[in-house]
């Protein structure tokens, strides 16, 4: 589940009126000139350009290799030795999770040729269970589908992550509390590890969902190695729920006042400044003003509820690999029950919602800035530093979220990053939070996250995936860690990234508990962590320029970037951007190095906004109404590549199918192949195109 505290995210305090300038006027997007509608194809078209089972991601059926492991700080299945392994995937969210099963074979096809190799289900937990006195039964028509969805995956070669705890209902009575109503699902997150009753409701369900028998595979969940990766509890951490029920629930309380009279019997002067009778109002994002004391109780909270947790696991014979802790804030204290996951996960988010007037309800605000520009840190830069590097790292939810006007940089930043630092595996939130948007017939306005109502959030998975999950841009070696020593947990209490973690764009980072395990890279102890003396690349094969607010990316296979207007080059490709800001690149399809490829994607991204969307003003910063339909922002590229025999190459436009549409008139200029792109075209907007030989 999304969190509240993230990159990017800004707490709103005032009403969207008072959000709102005296002078300004609403903003509501029209088709039109400006505004272009979209044909929504969400099934891809075998053998077209968009078709990206062809890349080989996959190899059916999963599990055929074995379990996973950790091998050197990276993945690899048992049975194919020495050969690293990469995720990449989408969440599927409540109802999605269950969908008939030929919708189940459709979604699967449908992921397979997107390029997807994995899946995570999540918020699925509470509708796997009925009624009933402890609330545990799996109900058999939804675990039915489910089975077969995840059967599905399987025979075409998706793995599959989820987690034993997000958003299932649990009564207080059912977990001994006489008491009426429901307990807040980030107050039962903390309950687990401080309350027996609360910690044998998750310990049940886990045995009940890891025991069942998958009828369509003859597996149980807990032997089943396509369920490879396994979070013991969503977005867990004290600091979730800290003003949702923890700071003031007694059971809480009474933990907190036992671990501080141990730690104040062996040394009475332990932590003067803290009371024992209350915990602190706040426990902020950056951990500012927590005591250390605070942050240790969690800390080793969290160490000994998730050895238990893994433990219970591998008693129900259970190998798939475990983590925990994936929503931070990754403060020192807590960094130490890493050393008991399989793997380190994370969640980001840029432009995530804030809500100020109701949780989940319009009006909400998001910041609505170009990323690139200004002095603030580059999105996902602070992730790089929450990796401990003796494992795998993977972020199993990450956007660049609607109706956000730079989300569609999103997928290239973020495989590039994820490239570069040499990541394990990544996840898009979400696909769908229903199965009644799974297919064409329900086309909506683009949300928050579904990237099945956001052609801008899926085009950008294919840059995601070409230089990530095919490895088109190659990991870093030299770098730095953080070492979080000794001091660091008695006196540093704060979030994993440094002020300079933009330095994770030059040069490899991550963190260790200590410098044995930093892998070679040079170590800063984190209480004094210094400037590494470096920040964004300006020159290269990667290279930013925050004036202008734009960067640039070259790798033999893949080139491209983004700029507000104005020129892009990236080796082979020169781009004029016109008319609205842009993400431009160009992939190989067939495996060759981009002049002499016979086959490339060109995409042309700009903005996706529903028909009648409405906004506080033209900086759409505060979201009044969503709209209907999807509509593309009119903008126009020029278009330069350099191939060998040019003359050669046709260009065509793509519907979102990857069916070819009309030929774009292309010439030969200087031995480059030249054309122009422009979003309308006059069959609707285009974003995809195909050159080939």
């Amino acid at each position: 589940m999304p969190r509240l505290h993230v990159i990017a995210a800004v707490a709103a305090t005032a009403t969207a009126a008072a959000a709102m300038s005296i002078d300004a006027a609403p903003y509501t997007v029209c088709a039109g000139e400006e505004w272009i509608p979209l044909e929504i194809h969400r099934d891809i078209e075998a053998g077209s350009a968009l078709d990206f089972s062809l890349l080989g991601f996959t190899d059916a059926p999963a599990g055929k290799y074995g379990w996973l492991k950790n091998a050197g700080g990276h993945f690899e299945f048992e049975k194919l030795p020495g050969r690293p392994q990469r995720f990449y995937g989408v969440n599927l969210c409540g109802t999605a999770n269950f969908p008939d099963h030929a919708l189940a074979d459709v979604l699967v096809a449908r992921f397979k040729r997107l390029g997807y190799n994995a899946i995570r289900l999540h918020h699925h937990d509470g509708g796997m269970v009925k009624g009933g006195a402890d609330g545990l039964a799996l109900d058999p028509v939804a675990m039915d589908r489910f089975d077969y969805l995840v059967a599905a995956a399987i025979r075409e070669g998706l793995y599959v992550t989820t987690d034993l705890y997000v958003s299932r209902r649990v009564e207080w009575r059912q977990i001994g509390v006489d008491r009426d109503g429901v307990v807040d699902n980030q107050l039962f997150k903390a309950l687990c590890a401080v309350y027996e009753p609360a910690y044998r409701n998750w310990a049940a369900y886990a045995e009940k969902f890891l025991c069942h028998v998958n009828k369509y595979t003859g597996r149980r969940y807990a032997d089943e190695p396509a369920l490879a990766l396994i979070s013991l509890v969503n977005e867990g951490g004290f600091f979730m729920g800290w003003k949702r029920g923890v700071r003031d629930d007694p059971r809480i309380l009474a933990s907190w006042r036992e671990w501080l009279a141990a730690k104040r019997a062996t040394d009475p002067s332990f932590a003067p400044g803290v009371s024992a009778d209350s915990l602190p109002e706040n426990f902020p994002w950056d951990c500012s003003g927590i005591d250390p004391a605070v942050a240790m109780w969690t800390g080793e909270l969290e160490a000994k509820m998730v050895a238990r947790m893994k433990a219970h696991l591998r008693s129900l014979g259970a190998k798939a690999l475990v983590t925990n802790g994936n929503s931070g804030p990754h403060y020192a204290a807590l960094q130490l029950a890493t050393d008991a996951y399989d793997y380190i996960d994370d969640h980001f988010y840029v432009d995530h919602p804030a809500f100020p007037e109701k949780p989940w309800s319009l009006p909400s605000k998001c910041p609505n800035v170009n990323p690139l520009a200004g002095d603030r840190p580059v999105p996902p830069s602070f992730q790089a530093f929450v990796r401990m590097l003796e494992k795998p790292f993977t972020v199993t939810e990450w956007n660049f979220s609607g109706p956000g006007r730079y989300r569609g940089m999103g997928g290239i930043l973020t495989g590039a990053m994820a490239a570069l630092q040499g990541w394990d595996g990544m996840w898009r939130f979400a696909y769908s939070h229903s199965r009644d948007a799974l297919g064409d017939a329900d086309v909506k306005s683009p949300g928050y996250f579904d990237l099945a109502s956001d052609p801008l959030a899926q085009a950008g998975e294919r840059a995601c995936m070409c230089l990530f999950l095919r490895g088109d841009m190659k990991p870093y070696g030299d770098g730095v860690a953080l070492w979080y020593t000794p001091e660091s947990v008695e006196s540093a209490v704060r979030n994993a990234g440094p002020s300079w973690r933009d330095v994770a764009w030059s040069m490899r980072t991550g963190s260790c508990l200590s410098p044995e395990g930093a892998g070679g890279l040079c170590t800063y102890r984190r209480e004094t962590a210094k400037d590494a003396a470096a920040g964004l690349p300006t020159a290269g094969a990667l290279r930013f320029d925050r004036e202008r607010g734009s960067f640039a990316m070259e790798t033999p296979r893949t080139c491209g970037g983004f700029a507000p207007s104005g020129a892009i080059a990236a080796g082979p490709l020169g781009v004029e951007i016109a008319g609205a800001p842009a993400t431009v690149w160009v992939s190989s399809l067939d495996g060759a190095d981009l002049p002499k490829s016979r086959r490339i994607l060109l995409t042309h991204a700009t903005d996706v906004q529903g028909d009648g969307a409405k906004y506080a003003d033209e900086q759409m910063k505060t979201t009044l109404e969503w709209g209907t339909r999807p509509l593309a922002r009119s903008g126009s590229a020029r278009i330069e590549l350099e191939l060998e025999r040019p003359e050669k190459y046709a260009v065509f436009g793509l519907s979102l199918s990857g069916a070819r549409k009309e030929r774009i008139p292309a010439c030969v200029k200087d031995g480059r192949l030249c054309f122009e792109v422009r979003t309308a075209s006059p069959r609707g907007a285009r974003m995809f195109y195909e050159i080939v030989r």
